[in-house]
């Protein structure tokens, strides 16, 4: 399960990376595209974390107990890192 937790670090770094360069450069050739920005890439990291869970279903060797506890620490860091990247922007 370590291997599945560093994965979710690593994606949400990541996308928080993308968010606040790209925030920066849409902000700084299109201001008003910000919104749509936005939507883009919420929409792109909420399909992401879908298909992490997906893949950890279908291939973690797990017990129940184990996928709860995975489902639910990568939602809190979902949720964390939704709250990081707007309080970095705003």
């Amino acid at each position: 399960m370590m291997f599945w937790i560093i994965v979710a670090v690593v994606f949400y770094t990541l996308f928080i990376y993308i968010w606040v360069k790209g925030l920066d450069a849409v902000q700084k050739h299109q201001p008003e595209g910000a919104v749509k920005f936005y939507f883009i890439i919420a929409s792109i990291r909420f399909v992401m974390a879908l298909t992490i869970v997906a893949l950890y279903m279908l291939f973690g060797n797990h017990t129940h107990r184990e996928a709860v506890v995975f489902c639910t620490t990568f939602t809190l860091m979902y949720v964390v890192a939704i709250i990081v990247s707007v309080a970095l922007k705003h």
